[in-house]
């Protein structure tokens, strides 16, 4: 019999955009395709800054204060800066 998994709650940031994320030297790097070009865009936050996000403690406003609209916008939507200008010119 196949024993089945637990159920996760779910996670404050929507998690449904493939991105990925590396640590170094307090900043981590989020990357991966742009929901709306496909393309590879890839930005440097605080690491702190992002777990206090991740973790709800702060808005993303707020947690990632030292980043800009699109940074913050690509870690909630998974849109590029360019993705952006498209999705407001069509």
């Amino acid at each position: 019999m196949i024993q089945e998994l637990p159920k996760r709650h779910a996670s404050l940031v929507p998690m449904k955009f493939k991105r990925f994320f590396e640590s170094r030297n307090q900043k981590i790097r989020i990357f991966g395709p742009c929901e709306v070009t496909g393309k590879n865009y890839e930005i440097f936050v605080s690491v702190e800054g992002f777990f206090v996000y991740l973790q709800g403690f702060k808005s993303i406003q707020e947690a990632l204060s030292g980043s800009s609209d699109e940074e913050r916008d690509f870690i909630q939507t998974g849109i590029s800066p360019e993705g952006r200008k498209i999705r407001i010119t069509t």
